[in-house]
């Protein structure tokens, strides 16, 4: 999303370099620095980040190997709940919270919050105790939710009752999937899920 003067804000940070914590299990590395390279976005073009939750998968590119932020002037906003939930022996604590706890970066919101006009962060607890989702207002044009993980099959569209495996809390997973597509469809908003096939799909 581009914000007046030129600035970026990113949803989520992909599965990072090859050092990176999702390297046992994800696709390193990842590719988003070079996408954004041909988008035209430099790193410090980022104001904000905002992380859905803190999967390996979603965080990779928070910082670099040597533990700087990636987006030196960006806040990363990121729910407490989910920090406060995270082990501190799981490898997203060393690489992405405490080396942005230590350059003041990480800005950790209670609840629903707005970021700026039109830009909303959505607690939707259940895949992790933290986890949010993002709705985006666009005056004139199509609104957009950012659904991070509460959305991860096409399956759960046709029936958002149906559970993930990896999922911390089954039953909040599936009222907050059953209360974002419903707000979705209020505001008669795309839907950007993380792993589906298709970017942007009807809810």
């Amino acid at each position: 999303m581009e914000w007046p003067g030129g600035h970026w804000v990113l949803v989520d940070a992909g599965v990072g370099p090859a050092e990176g914590p999702g390297a046992p299990w994800c696709p390193v590395p990842g590719r988003l620095p070079e996408a954004l390279a041909e988008a035209g976005i430099a790193p410090a073009d980022v104001a904000a980040v905002i992380l859905t939750h803190l999967h390996e998968d979603h965080v990779g590119w928070s910082t670099t190997a040597d533990g700087d932020p990636l987006f030196p002037q960006a806040r990363y906003l990121v729910q407490h709940a989910e920090t406060a939930a995270l082990d501190r022996s799981d490898p997203v604590w060393q690489w992405v919270v405490e080396p942005l706890r230590a350059t003041g970066q990480l800005d950790e919101v209670h609840g629903e919050h707005r970021l700026r006009r039109g830009v909303t962060l959505l607690p939707t607890p259940g895949h992790t105790p933290g986890h949010q989702s993002v709705l985006v207002e666009q005056p004139g044009g199509r609104d957009v939710v950012v659904t991070g993980d509460a959305l991860v099959h096409a399956v759960q569209l046709g029936n958002p009752a149906v559970a993930y495996a990896h999922e911390r809390a089954p039953d909040t997973a599936r009222a907050s999937r059953e209360a974002l597509l419903e707000r979705a469809a209020a505001h008669q908003a795309l839907l950007a899920p993380a792993h589906l096939t298709r970017a942007f799909i009807e809810p």
